[in-house]
C-alpha cells in the first residue's frame, strides 16, 4: 500500500512544555483571590451556539461541575461561532468553546482570545458525492466551506490540501451553509465540500455522500479541534475564576468520554433543558460523539497549536513573519485540570494517543506508522495490530523527550 504524507516532520523536537519533560508554558493553578473575583460576585455567563462540539459546557452547567466549582453559571445562546467569539470579545459572555481553525487568524491579528484548555478532537470532514468517482483532494475542484471564506472550515480544508502537497491556489472556495453545501455538490455547482461531521454523517449514512479527508484520519487522529476560550483580560483579572471554569469544563469532557451510557444521558440532559431539539435521533449523536475523543491532554493541544502554526504560515493563512512561539504564548494558558483526582497534563497520565502523522514534503514510504512516544509509555496511532510501536523502537528527536518512532 503506497501512502504519500505530506506535512512538516513534526515540530516535537521544539515542543516547548514541561508537561512531557520539556520547559514551556507550563500549566497554572489560577493564584487569583477568588473573593475578590466576578466568579464569586455574579453568574458566570457560558456561551453555547448550538453545536455538539461545545456540549461539555451545557453539560457542566447541568450536571452540577460548575456549582461544585463553587460557580453560579448561566447559559447564553450566541448563534453561530463568529457571534460566540464576537460575544466573547465584546464581553456579553465570560467563556465559549470556538474551533482553533477559527479563532487563529483573528488572534493573530490582534483579538484578544486564549485557549485554556481542548476539547475534543474531529468533528470536520470533506465529502463528496458517494457515486462521484472522487477519492481524493486535487487541483482545480470547487470546494465549499461552511463559515464563511477564512473561516474554520475553509482553514481545515486548507490543511487537508497542504497534507495533500497542494496550495490554497490550487482550489476555488466558495461559502455556503453546512446543508446548503450538501446541495451544492448534488447540483454540481462544487466537487467537494468541508463541513462538519454532524451534519454530513446523516447524509454518509443515507449512501449520499462519501468521506475522502477527515479529521479523523490517521494523521489528523490526536489533534485538537475545538478549544475553551477566554479573553485575556478576563483571565488576567479573575485567574481563580478562569481555572475553576476550566476544570468544570474538562471534567464534563472526561465524563462525556468515559463511557456510552454518559454520552446518551449527555444528550438527553440536553434534549431536556431544551438546548437540542427533541426531535434528534440520541443514538445518532452518541454514534457521532463516539468518533471524537473528549476532554483532550495539554501536551495534544500544544502539539496541535505548533504544527497548526507551521502549516498555517506555510500557507500563508497566518503572517509568516510571526514568531511561532510568540503566537502560541499569546494564544495558550493551560490550567491544571484534573479528573477522578488524578491530574491530566499530559498523555501519559490517561489512555489517550499522542499521535502526529507528519513527513518530510515528497518523501514515499509503502507502509508507515509515525507515532509520538513518551519516553515511558508508546502510543499507537491506530489501534490494529499490524503495526505495533514498542517503546524500544522510537528514537528521541533532538533533545525534548518526545519522540518518533516509524514501522514499515
Amino acid at each position: 500500500m503506497k501512502l504519500k504524507l505530506f506535512g512538516i516532520l513534526a515540530l516535537f523536537a521544539v515542543l516547548a512544555f514541561a508537561l512531557a519533560g520539556c520547559g514551556g508554558n507550563g500549566t497554572t493553578t489560577g493564584t487569583g483571590n477568588f473573593e475578590e473575583e466576578v466568579g464569586s460576585q455574579r453568574a458566570i455567563r457560558l456561551g453555547f451556539e448550538g453545536g455538539l462540539c461545545q456540549a461539555a459546557i451545557p453539560i457542566a452547567h447541568l450536571m452540577g461541575f460548575f456549582a461544585e466549582e463553587g460557580l453560579q453559571t448561566e447559559i447564553v445562546v450566541t448563534g453561530d461561532l463568529v457571534n460566540s467569539r464576537d460575544s466573547l470579545v465584546a464581553g456579553h459572555i465570560d467563556t465559549v468553546a470556538g474551533m482553533l481553525a477559527g479563532w487563529f487568524v483573528p488572534v493573530t491579528q490582534g483579538i484578544d482570545i486564549r485557549f485554556t484548555q481542548g476539547l475534543h478532537t474531529g468533528c470536520a470532514s470533506a465529502f463528496v458525492l458517494a457515486d462521484s468517482g472522487i477519492a481524493r483532494l486535487e487541483s482545480g475542484q470547487q470546494i465549499a466551506v461552511s463559515g464563511a471564506i477564512g473561516g474554520a472550515f475553509h482553514n481545515i480544508a486548507l490543511r487537508f490540501a497542504y497534507r495533500e502537497g497542494l496550495a490554497p491556489g490550487d482550489f476555488t472556495f466558495r461559502d455556503f451553509p453546512a446543508a446548503e453545501a450538501v446541495i451544492a455538490l448534488q447540483d454540481g455547482v462544487v466537487q467537494v465540500a468541508v463541513i462538519p461531521d454532524q451534519v454530513g454523517q446523516r447524509f454518509v449514512d443515507e449512501g449520499i455522500l462519501h468521506r475522502i479527508r477527515s479529521l479523523d484520519d490517521a494523521d489528523f487522529v490526536s489533534d485538537n479541534c475545538c478549544v475553551l476560550g477566554m479573553t485575556g483580560a478576563f483571565i488576567d483579572a479573575n485567574p481563580e475564576t478562569a481555572a475553576r471554569i476550566t476544570r468544570a469544563v474538562y471534567r464534563a469532557s472526561r465524563w462525556i468520554d468515559e463511557s456510552d451510557a454518559n454520552k446518551t444521558q449527555s444528550v438527553e440532559v440536553l434534549i431536556e433543558n431544551g438546548y437540542v431539539s427533541a426531535a434528534v435521533d440520541v443514538a445518532y449523536v452518541v454514534g457521532l460523539m463516539n468518533n471524537w475523543r473528549w476532554g483532550i491532554p495539554h501536551d495534544l493541544t500544544e502539539a496541535t497549536l505548533e504544527i497548526s502554526i507551521v502549516e498555517y504560515q506555510a500557507m500563508g493563512v497566518i503572517n509568516p513573519n510571526l514568531d511561532p512561539e510568540v503566537i502560541k504564548a499569546q494564544v495558550w494558558h493551560p490550567f491544571e485540570v484534573s479528573y477522578d483526582g488524578v491530574t491530566q497534563w499530559t498523555s501519559a497520565n490517561n489512555d489517550f494517543d499522542i499521535a502526529q502523522l507528519a513527513v518530510l514534503p515528497g518523501v514515499e514510504f509503502d507502509y508507515i506508522r509515525l507515532i509520538c512516544c513518551s519516553e515511558v509509555n508508546s502510543f499507537e496511532t491506530n489501534q490494529d495490530t499490524d503495526n505495533i510501536c514498542a517503546t524500544t523502537d522510537c528514537v528521541l528527536v533532538d533533545n525534548c523527550p518526545v519522540s518518533v518512532c516509524s514501522q514499515f
